[in-house]
């Protein structure tokens, strides 16, 4: 007899760690999108719930490949090529990538959980657009260079500068008079990025601070040197901020090698970051839950540089428990992971709950809120009886 793994009540005790026989059966129901659905009942809360209530496709009314949309996605689809592929809507593979982006922040939390301390992080913007060539946006990624695993990321569009024609300068006056960026969101969020990496980043002993590896660009210094954590350390001697011009040759000598690897296959993988692409990302919120599920696959499922398959994957690489890693990668797209008791980061809150600032997506009209809409179900994944990093 198949039994779930837990109870799904997060006050009861069979929430984790259940004894044998915690659980009976309790009927069944019928629907359209999932056939005959068995439910059960526990038996300490007497909280009945169903094989839906455990699985990816909850609340889901369409029962989608996700595995096929995930690597469709992943080898540079565009989303109404993919609706296309598989008979839908490009609304419904928004939703179902939605899903997927939750599912993978979720694996990224456990990661995290599992994480030992580092002595060393790179860090690097990556250039990307939103809607349009004049919203530019920095993905601030931080990646461990000991096995090229993403460890965090933040979102933040900028206004355009360079060269223009005259007609391109009004088209962008135009179109900030009706959004424009705020004014130090760049500064904000690499401080918020910052603030992320002391949970992981120590010193090995004196003999060795830790190291911080970035390119010459201003924030990166001025950020370190406002942060009370980085000033205390480096004082004491025991941080060391190494910066490389992004003008070096990007080859597996730079210090950045790790951070423009990333770079690279972001690139190659994701249809809206290809260079001169046509298919431009248009909502902040989506773009990063696409950039999630792009870091889970890196990080979990792609085989390391992708010419070493005896050494397992990058997390494996990075020192990551390869039981915790298996385990991931064997349920992921089976049944929804818990982030139950887990420190949720700012960076990876604000992409759940839709929070990302972004262009409008019908410039000339303006446009309230966000074309995305988080389900409640997901929502209540973040709420009180969860941890929020400060």
């Amino acid at each position: 007899m198949h039994r779930p793994a837990h109870c799904p009540n997060p006050r009861c005790p069979n929430a984790s760690d259940p004894p044998p026989r915690w659980v009976c059966r309790f009927g069944f129901y019928d629907s359209t999108a999932h056939g005959r659905v068995q439910r059960y009942r526990c038996r300490s809360c007497h909280h009945t719930f169903s094989d839906q209530s455990l699985s990816l496709h909850y609340f889901a009314k369409r029962r989608l490949p996700l595995y096929a949309i995930w690597c469709s996605l992943l080898e540079g689809a565009s989303l109404r090529e993919i609706a296309r592929r598989y008979h839908t809507s490009p609304p419904t593979v928004q939703s179902a990538l939605l899903r997927l982006g939750r599912q993978a922040m979720a694996a990224q939390l456990q990661l995290l959980s599992a994480l030992s301390e580092r002595n060393c992080v790179v860090f690097d913007g990556l250039r990307s657009c939103l809607s349009s060539q004049d919203y530019p946006c920095d993905i601030t990624t931080v990646v461990d260079p000991l096995g090229e695993t993403i460890l965090t990321m933040s979102h933040t569009v900028m206004r355009r500068g360079g060269t223009m024609t005259p007609a391109q300068r009004r088209c962008c006056e135009d179109k900030q008079r009706v959004w424009r960026p705020k004014r130090g969101a760049m500064s904000r969020d690499i401080s918020l990025v910052q603030q992320e990496i002391w949970s992981y980043l120590r010193p090995c002993d004196e003999q060795l601070p830790a190291l911080i590896d970035t390119d010459e660009h201003p924030l990166y210094r001025s950020r370190l040197r406002a942060d009370p954590i980085a000033e205390h350390l480096r004082r004491c001697g025991q941080l060391e901020h190494r910066r490389t011009p992004g003008s070096a040759p990007r080859t597996i000598a730079n210090r950045l090698f790790a951070v423009n690897y990333i770079d690279r296959l972001l690139r190659h993988r994701l249809k809206e970051h290809t260079r001169e692409s046509i298919a431009i990302g248009r909502n902040a919120t989506m773009q990063m839950h696409r950039a999630w599920i792009f870091a889970f696959d890196h990080n979990c499922l792609r085989e390391y540089r992708v010419k070493h398959p005896q050494l397992g994957c990058h997390s494996e690489q990075g020192a990551i428990s390869s039981e915790l890693v298996h385990s991931l990668a064997r349920g992921f797209f089976r049944q929804r992971i818990e982030v139950r008791g887990l420190e949720v980061p700012e960076t990876i809150r604000r992409v759940w709950l839709g929070k990302l600032d972004g262009p409008p997506l019908r410039w000339k009209v303006g446009q309230k809120g966000s074309s995305v809409r988080i389900p409640g179900y997901a929502l209540r994944d973040l709420d009180g009886n969860y941890q929020h990093a400060a």
